[in-house]
């Protein structure tokens, strides 16, 4: 096996790292699954270990309590990306370019990243991911396999070092807030305190720390906004609605993940794994769009976490109960009311799934040039069995129909989602136009 040379690039300069080697494993190993008609070896691999990680999620009690999902996603996909390109050479690095030897295997490669990256995240699930490396590499030819590995686990070594310190494992800091009108507080039936405190201060992974995307305040609890916004979660998110639709119900059950374990992240990374079939993009162009998704989803919720504990704003259970504080006499007191999904503890405003969706919408319509591409998206639950499958015209209407769904589900305000997309949007085509640029 050849030893690459591991280079760690900054804005400025290259510095030149010790070699790391590869694993070894001496288990039996089961036969990798077949391509998929019209991809590549390489594009089947990557949306073989997203496919791993989407897995990996759906198993209860598998991830550490302060890992948000966003994190691992976007981890492994640039560790896969920076390692493929380092044999393929077409792109800026994320962070490290490794000098592969000649014929060093992409599959390899790809594999041995994605499982270096998640075997340190989740090692609770180190078996499952070690079954999954032997599938990969047993079909490749042993010395272009330990090479493309080599070049894998020097990547992933270094992507985790990069981000050892992220933010992501120190304690969650407090948060309180007076309980007067319009502030959140912890919301029923649990009472839950607020989660994942932490987010706002977290490194991003494509915004470089200059560049700020705060949304605007949310809009005066007298204001005609409010009012109309307030009415139409009341009526149509309560759990016993009379005014929101089946079609709309299952909508809100499914953007949740009720009954699939199919989530926001997983949703967008589903689509693009069935699309960069069908369109067959390359292994680094299924690479490159996978680590651009996964990075604008965690900067995305980055910025969507910072304006909920920025401005405390109250969740739609907690207005409606106590609409009598708001000094709005346009909105009415409902102290019996629920939604019809449970609350996320942590304030309203702006929202996370509508940021998901906008990301999604985003990436997947610069990646393939244009936003009207037909899709559906099939919904499993835990055995696989599909519990629901959609049909949508292009990429913001499944955006828009996530962010709609959470009003239906009672969940937030409309002008919470607004606000959101608008921000979102712009950390998605700041990462879009600053990460991952073609070479000169």
């Amino acid at each position: 096996m050849s030893c690459p040379a591991v280079r760690r690039f900054t804005r400025h300069a290259s510095v030149g790292l010790a070699c790391v080697g590869m694993l070894a494993f001496g288990a039996a190993v089961a036969p990798r699954p077949a391509t998929a008609q019209g991809a590549s070896s390489t594009t089947t691999m990557v949306i073989e270990w997203n496919r791993v990680l989407n897995e990996a999620f759906a198993t209860p009690g598998a991830n550490p309590p302060t890992i948000f999902f966003t994190r691992p996603y976007a981890i492994m996909n640039v560790a896969i990306f920076d390692a493929l390109n380092s044999i393929e050479r077409r792109y800026q690095p994320y962070h490290v370019r490794v000098n592969a030897a000649p014929g060093a295997s992409a599959d390899a490669a790809v594999a041995q990243a994605a499982h270096d990256t998640l075997a340190a995240m989740m090692p609770s699930l180190r078996a499952r991911f070690h079954a999954a490396l032997m599938a990969s590499l047993a079909p490749l030819p042993a010395a272009a396999a330990a090479d493309g590995a080599a070049v894998g686990a020097a990547v992933a070594r270094e992507i985790l070092e990069l981000r050892r310190h992220d933010g992501w494992s120190r304690t969650p800091p407090d948060y309180q807030l007076p309980t007067m009108a319009g502030y959140w507080q912890p919301t029923p039936p649990n009472l839950p305190g607020p989660a994942f405190t932490q987010y706002p201060d977290v490194m991003p992974f494509g915004l470089d720390g200059s560049q700020h995307f705060v949304p605007a305040p949310p809009p005066s609890m007298l204001s005609q906004r409010y009012t109309d916004d307030f009415n139409e979660v009341k009526s149509l998110g309560a759990v016993n609605s009379t005014t929101r639709t089946a079609d709309q119900t299952q909508m809100a059950r499914l953007a949740q993940g009720v009954g699939t374990t199919t989530g926001p992240a997983q949703l967008w990374n589903l689509v693009l794994s069935d699309l960069a079939r069908s369109r067959s993009l390359s292994g680094l162009e299924t690479a490159r769009a996978f680590a651009m998704l996964n990075m604008a989803l965690h900067d995305g919720f980055r910025v969507t976490m910072n304006g909920k504990y920025l401005y405390g704003l109250w969740r739609p259970v907690t207005a409606i109960r106590e609409a009598d504080r708001d000094g709005n006499p346009a909105t009415e007191a409902d102290p019996a009311w629920l939604p019809l999904i449970t609350t996320p503890p942590y304030p309203s405003y702006p929202g996370n799934l509508a940021c998901a969706g906008i990301v999604g919408a985003t990436v997947l319509a610069r990646t393939f040039g244009r936003n009207d591409v037909p899709f559906s998206v099939t919904w499993p639950d835990a055995t696989g069995a599909p519990v629901a499958t959609r049909q949508y015209n292009g990429f913001r209407q499944l955006a828009d129909e996530c962010s709609r769904a959470r009003i239906w589900g009672g969940l937030h305000f409309e002008f919470d989602q607004t606000a959101s997309k608008g921000v979102c949007e712009q950390v998605s085509n700041y990462v879009l136009d600053n990460q991952l640029r073609p070479l000169p």
